[in-house]
């Protein structure tokens, strides 16, 4: 899922300072990174020279003395990259496919929302007074010519100027990147940008890319390993860690660890650059099925490690 930014808010305003436009967008793009979202914006060719205030377009305004320096890199960094949404081979050419659409809102032509419309992505937008307080939303109507004739529809999407606003549209937009994650390969292909707080160790990779998907644990693998990414998000000095969410997990007890059998079955390899232990958290999916972590606090942040993802291990207490 990639954020498309709105065209028709790259007009001048009167009440949003640009400076003040570019750092909420900033902002905005930055909330939807943390949700997984992948870090890009997509735009039309014209993007960053359309006029939002004195002539000057966001490629102006991005770098002026005063914008907020980290803020206005970031939307620079991010606007102008390929593939665009208009031209040919453009990301709503291909999103047409033999379809001719036209699509509307606002009351005007568009083309950005057009794309969030069709591929059910998040639109992002300069911040401007026309926006009435608390409008997260936006309907997008397409009207589609085929072979079967002329047809209509209107989709709404979320349209989003500041990061309450992703906060409050975020369920629909998690809800889009956990369908995007369709088998364990595009599971870990995601994973940094999807699950920036966890890290994977050998066994626990190839459990993963071992599943296809239609395994009824598959979704539950993708809720727990985000209850862990937002424990990890959340953990707070001098606190216990905890996994965000209603996950249910426990550790293994001393006489499993300590067994001569039991305890080495939880010597799973470790992700690199992290020092070898005996695993013994885990969280506790359906049929029995296991996901191994653990927690570490590493001088840039706090991480969780993962190390098995499969059935059911043997226990001093249950040993079948």
């Amino acid at each position: 899922m990639e954020p498309i930014l709105d065209e028709t808010s790259l007009l001048p305003c009167n009440t949003w300072k640009p400076s003040v436009r570019i750092r909420s967008l900033a902002l905005t793009l930055q909330s939807l990174d943390a949700l997984g979202v992948s870090p890009v914006l997509r735009s039309v060719r014209d993007a960053p020279d359309l006029d939002i205030g004195a002539g000057r377009g966001l490629r102006g305004w991005c770098f002026d003395h005063t914008t907020d320096r980290d803020a206005g890199r970031l939307v620079a960094n991010r606007l102008g990259k390929q593939p665009f949404i208009d031209g040919a081979g453009g990301l709503l050419a291909l999103a047409e496919g033999a379809r001719a659409i036209e699509a509307k809102a606002h009351g005007i032509t568009v083309l950005g929302l057009a794309v969030a419309a069709l591929n059910e992505c998040p639109s992002v937008a300069l911040g401007r007074a026309a926006y009435p307080e608390g409008n997260r939303v936006l309907a997008v109507t397409l009207t589609c010519l085929d072979e079967t004739g002329e047809y209509a529809e209107t989709v709404t999407i979320p349209h989003l100027v500041t990061p309450d606003d992703v906060t409050k549209c975020s369920g629909w937009i998690v809800e889009r990147i956990d369908r995007d994650i369709t088998n364990g390969d595009r599971l870990l292909l995601r994973a940094v940008e999807v699950f920036p707080f966890l890290r994977f160790g050998a066994r626990a990779r190839s459990q993963i890319r071992d599943t296809i998907g239609s395994e009824p644990v598959f979704r539950q693998l993708i809720r727990h390993l985000r209850a862990l990414n937002h424990g990890a998000r959340d953990w707070n000095l001098n606190t216990p860690f905890v996994p965000a969410g209603a996950v249910t997990w426990s550790s293994e007890s001393n006489a499993t660890l300590s067994h001569g059998k039991y305890g080495p079955m939880r010597d799973f390899p470790v992700p690199d650059g992290f020092a070898f232990d005996r695993w013994s958290r885990h969280t506790k999916l359906s049929n029995g099925v296991r996901l191994y972590f653990r927690e570490v606090r590493m001088e840039e942040g706090p991480v969780v490690l993962i190390g098995y993802f499969g059935a059911h291990l043997p226990t001093v207490e249950f040993p079948n």
